[in-house]
């Protein structure tokens, strides 16, 4: 190398490693900040959503189990205490049995002391207030506004009614469950429990999160009965939720079931997150409330800390990269030198290779004249077979597909055939399969198409020298063969390759057999035998190899197919033979659109033309390539 030539690229390499550092570092730096940004936004994303559909919805389910739990136990001794046959007897005599209010009074008290409720007994009859604590209270009267409770479920001819009463001074929360006693229409008084449910609300405070989290038990109308804040306690939800917010609360636990149901909203541009739940044993509403700042803390301190770490990455990486880089300049250099040489010798090898290669282009082109030269020419065409179209298209330059056409003193023989492989193997194997056929037909004077698939299967294994049983070069063909008797008879036999018929509108297959030729295992039954067709005047035959038929393409990517193969002589069948032949090459070209070809093609169509319709017809017909 020229030494200006090589102080040139010296003065770019000292400046790029500069820009190469610069640029880097940017990269490295935007890097960090967009994987650390979307990581941040992810993982918040990840738990504010967490938050809403499980971590609320578990502290809410918890907490109104046992809320609900407890109501129920309540009711069940309430029904129990408000049923029993001996008190209710007893109320109605207008407890005159003094025997029997001594037992009253200690089942009462009993069953207080087992269960640490306040048991407590109305009658409608006297007026009598029974506790388990005082015993005989009160005379319950209606003129006593503290009394209002027992007409109003005597009234309300409800089994079950509910009361909360809470008490400021004591920091007491009282759960009251009133039963009528006997018939709800025609009650004998009013039984209850009274349950303490203050330990309820020192319970809510374990479920908080953070400083700034309520859990709320609301009435119907909107009324705290139980809050983790005595100040709370007896308040209206109104007053600590926005109002749409309140509204859908009371609105939602009205009408739906007993499900959480999650509400966001922003309270002085902060993010705040609601759940909310009907509990199962009545119609009163847990609310849990909690700012999404609160929950968000952790993620909040673990971002401070991956920024500091980051940054002392990011200015050791920038310190590494630096030196490394400086190091990696001196040997850059040696490398570029290298290049330019590299360079050189990869031009003179890239003219060698395309020297070579135009060479195997050249030898494919004259394979591929070659294999031509040994296919049907115009003159046996025109002498034997006039009205035809043969569609013939290799996938690569050579293929394996070819046809064959031989006149015989009584007819013609035609071979349609699909031998192993592409390119020039599927070439190669055409040329040793038309040998043979040569052998057969013209030394041997074979014309039934059974007898020449056999005698073909047998000459094919001796040349390939089967005998070895060598499964790596299992090579062979399918092939389907037309011999044709001038006074009208047709014999057609086939070795996985079918004959198709369109007679009178009426399309016909006749199915090759199963078998291919020349393969290891290829052996052909006694029952393989000859299809003889008796040719009327406008019937036309068709034998195609299966690259037509599985020739992928269509708005499903799907191979074409038997079906649609029929379809294209049904529709072409009025045409022309040479204009049939230019229909299935359209139709070929339109179905794949894209989609590149899959497998050698050959389709042959003929119609055999008696002879006092030749001379007429041997003026019009011409033979056309591509379809060949």
């Amino acid at each position: 190398m020229k030494r200006s030539e090589w102080g040139k690229y010296e003065k770019i390499i000292n400046k790029g490693t500069m820009n190469v550092i610069v640029f880097a570092s940017i990269i490295i730096i935007i890097a960090i900040l967009v994987t650390g940004i979307s990581n941040y936004v992810m993982v918040r994303n990840a738990l504010t959503e967490k938050l809403q559909k499980e971590d609320l919805v578990y502290i809410l389910k918890s907490i109104s189990a046992q809320v609900d739990g407890r109501i129920d136990r309540a009711k069940e001794t309430s029904l129990l205490i408000a049923d029993s046959p001996e008190i209710l007897q007893w109320f109605k005599a207008g407890e005159t049995d003094k025997q029997y209010e001594a037992m009253f009074i200690k089942q009462m008290t009993d069953i207080a002391k087992t269960l640490d409720y306040t048991i407590f007994f109305a009658n409608k009859k006297t007026g009598h207030y029974w506790t388990n604590s005082d015993l005989l209270t009160d005379t319950l009267s209606k003129d006593d506004p503290a009394d209002r409770w027992f007409f109003d479920s005597i009234a309300s001819a409800q089994k079950i009614t509910l009361n909360i009463d809470h008490n400021n001074e004591l920091n007491q929360t009282n759960l009251w469950v009133n039963t009528l006693m006997g018939d709800s229409h025609n009650p004998a008084g009013v039984a209850g429990v009274g349950v303490d449910l203050q330990d309820i609300s020192t319970e809510f405070s374990h479920y908080k999160i953070g400083d700034k989290s309520n859990l709320w038990l609301v009435d119907t109308k909107g009324k705290i009965s139980i809050s983790e804040d005595i100040e709370q306690s007896g308040g209206k939800l109104s007053d600590f939720l926005p109002k749409d917010v309140y509204d859908k609360i009371m609105r939602d636990t009205a009408q739906s079931s007993d499900k959480p149901m999650v509400v966001s909203y922003y309270d002085k541009n902060k993010p705040v997150d609601l759940i909310f739940q009907k509990l199962k044993s009545c119609d009163w509403v847990l609310v849990f409330q909690i700012n999404r700042s609160e929950t968000l803390g952790v993620l909040n301190s673990i971002m401070i800390s991956t920024l500091v770490t980051i940054a002392v990455v990011l200015v050791f990486l920038l310190l590494v990269f630096y030196l490394v880089s400086a190091r990696i300049a001196d040997p850059y250099k040696s490398a570029i030198q290298l290049n330019l040489e590299l360079e050189k010798e990869i031009s003179e090898r890239t003219a060698e290779i395309s020297d070579q290669n135009s060479k195997i282009m050249e030898s494919l082109y004259y394979a591929k004249t070659i294999q031509e030269s040994i296919l049907p020419g115009p003159e046996i065409w025109q002498r034997v077979l006039v009205d035809k179209f043969v569609l013939w298209r290799p996938r690569d330059i050579v293929g394996g597909d070819f046809y064959w056409l031989k006149e015989i003193e009584q007819g013609f023989i035609l071979v349609v055939g699909d031998c192993t492989g592409h390119g020039v193997p599927g070439a190669l194997m055409t040329m040793a399969v038309n040998s043979i056929l040569n052998n057969i037909v013209v030394e041997n004077d074979v014309i039934s198409p059974v007898l020449i698939i056999k005698e073909l299967n047998r000459q094919l294994k001796e040349a390939l020298n089967k005998e070895k049983g060598d499964d790596s070069t299992d090579d062979g063909l399918e092939a389907g063969i037309c011999s044709y008797d001038n006074s009208g008879k047709l014999l057609f036999a086939g070795a996985k390759i079918n004959l198709y018929l369109s007679s009178a509108d009426l399309m016909t297959r006749y199915d090759g057999f199963r078998s291919g030729i020349g393969y290891i295992k290829s052996t052909f039954s006694a029952e393989f035998w000859d299809v003889e067709l008796k040719v009327k005047r406008g019937d036309r035959f068709y034998l195609t190899t299966d690259g037509y038929l599985d020739q992928n393409g269509g708005l499903s990517d799907y191979s074409l197919g038997k079906s649609k193969f029929n379809e294209i002589i049904a529709q072409s069948v009025s045409m022309s033979m040479i204009e049939q032949g230019a229909y299935f090459e359209k139709e070929l070209a339109d179905y794949m659109g894209q989609a590149p070809q899959r497998d050698d093609i050959t389709v042959v169509g003929f119609e055999i033309i008696f002879d006092t319709e030749k001379e007429n017809l041997n003026d019009t017909s011409s033979t056309f390539k591509g379809v060949t």
